[in-house]
């Protein structure tokens, strides 16, 4: 049965990635988790009329980001219409408030100069050379834009979480060109970048990536050699058979580093998350790669998305796996 369920999951890591999966890279999906744990046990969000010249541009921008929070196509957050007597029953439930201020300063910013030429002559042999010219002076301006937003979460007025920014973008314009730059095409940006990170802190986020083996052999010899090539070359069409086979070949070299490292990607890809930590660990004591604390970081991350999933009394979900949501390529 753990067979079955490794080559369903690790086929439907191939079913999404389609046609266009690479050579030498594995490919792993899985729910990852909020920055934050200021929406734990919060399924319900009333985002109330954000306050300040901005607030109703980062109002929609913060409904946009909140809204489409999907796991497993399941919308993570349910949004609610503003309560506007602020008054809103707890459990599962909390109040989105915050202000967005913004500041737009139109500044001299020196001059620049061009110079052109307005007489030329012609010699002999065809060459052409200035003889007169003018230098034009054309003034200069710089438009400063900043953004100061600020949101809470609450429920029964306690803070849950609490994000404040400051953003600026700056451009020079002159008047030799017809160019004027605009203060809102400047401002969204940052606005959507702030709802991003909101986002981001408050929801789990489901991904797909993917992610180069090692392929050195150094240290295996024999039938181990040939095995970890034929693993490297079947990741190209057939990563549940490169999977088999690196777990084949890590059996009998415990301590090879690319067999562990790609066994523990494997073990990611089936979500063995528990499996493919001690991997990582193993690797880490010895070695100390990045990729080695960039991997154990994404297992990290991706239990802790189970307790957050958890905790909105979804443990389905968060045990979720990619065999249970896709089913395999014909």
């Amino acid at each position: 049965m753990l067979l079955r369920k490794f080559a369903l999951s690790l086929a439907a890591a191939c079913a999404v990635s389609g046609s266009a999966a690479q050579a030498e890279q594995l490919a792993i999906e899985g729910v990852y988790a909020a920055r934050t744990d200021g929406a734990l046990g919060v399924s319900e969000i009333a985002i109330e009329p954000i306050r300040g010249r901005e607030g109703y541009t980062l109002e929609n921008a913060l409904a946009d980001q909140l809204g489409s929070a999907r796991i497993y196509g399941e919308q993570y957050f349910r949004l609610l219409p503003a309560s506007f007597d602020g008054e809103i029953d707890s459990g599962g439930t909390a109040q989105l408030r915050g202000h967005a201020s913004s500041r737009v300063y139109d500044l001299s910013d020196g001059e620049i100069e061009h110079t052109r030429c307005v007489r030329k002559v012609k010699h002999e042999d065809g060459t052409k050379e200035c003889v007169e010219s003018v230098t034009d002076v054309f003034e200069c301006r710089r438009l400063h834009v900043e953004f100061h937003p600020e949101v809470a979460l609450l429920a029964d007025e306690a803070t849950l979480y609490n994000r404040q920014d400051s953003f600026a973008n700056s451009e020079r314009y002159c008047a030799n060109s017809s160019y004027i730059p605009d203060p809102d095409t400047m401002l969204n940006p940052m606005i959507s970048r702030f709802a991003r990170a909101v986002r981001l802190d408050l929801a789990p986020e489901q991904r797909f990536e993917r992610i180069r083996i090692f392929e050195s052999r150094k240290g295996l010899k024999g039938s181990d050699r040939k095995a970890f090539k034929r693993a490297i070359n079947l990741t190209k069409s057939d990563p549940v058979g490169a999977c088999l086979e690196f777990e084949d070949v890590l059996a009998r070299n415990p301590f090879h580093r690319s067999a562990l490292y790609n066994a523990a990607l494997c073990r990611e890809a089936q979500g063995q998350l528990d499996l493919a930590g001690e991997a990582y660990d193993q690797l880490i004591l010895a070695h100390d790669k990045n990729r080695f604390v960039s991997g154990m970081a994404r297992v990290n991350s991706r239990l802790r998305a189970e307790e957050q999933l958890a905790s909105l009394g979804q443990p389905a979900l968060a045990l979720a796996s990619a065999d249970a949501q896709f089913t395999p390529a014909e």
